[in-house]
């Protein structure tokens, strides 16, 4: 047993020398907490059908039209699906707002990130982390901004952006929600395609419509739409949304998997407000 862990420890290595030149000496080791099979599976089909859509889909922005909808729980177990099967990814983490990948993740410490490269303190090279998981790299959003907008709209974002896909088979990005600011437009708009994530039973149409709407108008490509957190149990993965276009698929997170926090009453923090009159009437 302990040769067999030398010899993968020995051809990790051999993989990480032909990695990207990270300089970063430290490397992350995310804890990803276990999912159900049916979780997995729906990832795995999204990682699928990403595929199928060309060798010029490289860079994935993964978005929502809220906060709090689990785009960036989807996004970072995206990545980690498409390092399983052994293609170079790398996870960007690119909501300079609200980033909750370090807390979600179990990462401690201070992480240099793209604020320090989009202000010009640091190169490329030296955001990008290595992980335990020799296929995937991440770069961390680095110290809040007062003006992440400006910096993403910059020419400094698209030039990374045009490196990372010189280098990696597949990029991941992170965005903050379509509805609440200019961001998630901004940086999708540097990708080759994105995806919607929608929260089953509390995204309403109207706001998922929205987001649909704005990607129309900014031209960007739009790969499909995931709904998510469906209860496992539930047969029916599309919600009825309907947009004629994409994929519908369905993740098992209807036990409460995803970011932010809800209150005793069931109402998310920082909701909209025809989410908890929802939930009132659902109450009734």
């Amino acid at each position: 047993m302990e040769r067999d862990d030398r010899m993968k420890a020995l051809f990790d290595d051999l993989i990480r020398e032909n990695r990207p030149m990270g300089q970063q000496t430290e490397v992350i080791k995310p804890k990803i907490s276990k999912v159900p099979f049916g979780v997995n599976e729906a990832i795995n089909v999204l990682r699928g059908n990403i595929q199928l859509s060309g060798n010029n889909i490289k860079a994935v922005a993964i978005t929502s039209s809220l906060a709090h909808e689990g785009k960036s729980s989807i996004a970072f177990r995206l990545a980690k699906s498409l390092a399983d099967l052994e293609k170079r990814v790398l996870y960007l983490d690119g909501d300079i707002r609200n980033s909750t990948i370090q807390v979600r993740y179990d990462i401690m410490g201070d992480k240099k990130g793209l604020s320090e490269y989009l202000c010009g303190e640091l190169s490329k090279e030296k955001i990008i982390y290595h992980t335990d998981d020799p296929w995937m790299d991440i770069i961390f959003t680095g110290a809040k901004a007062p003006n992440p907008s400006a910096l993403v709209s910059g020419p400094l974002f698209q030039e990374l952006m045009q490196f990372l896909k010189s280098i990696y088979d597949y990029v991941i990005v992170d965005t903050p929600p379509l509805n609440l600011v200019i961001d998630g437009l901004l940086i999708a708009k540097q990708c080759d395609g994105t995806v919607l994530v929608i929260e089953s039973g509390m995204t309403d149409r109207a706001q998922a419509d929205k987001a649909r709407r704005q990607m129309e108008y900014a031209g960007i490509n739009m790969l499909g739409a995931v709904v998510n957190k469906v209860m496992l149990s539930e047969r029916r993965y599309g919600y009825g949304y309907g947009y004629g276009y994409g994929y519908g698929y369905g993740y098992g997170y209807g036990y409460g998997y995803g970011y932010g926090e809800r209150s005793d009453s069931g109402d998310r923090k920082g909701s909209s407000g025809n989410r908890k009159k929802k939930d009132a009437k659902s109450k009734k």
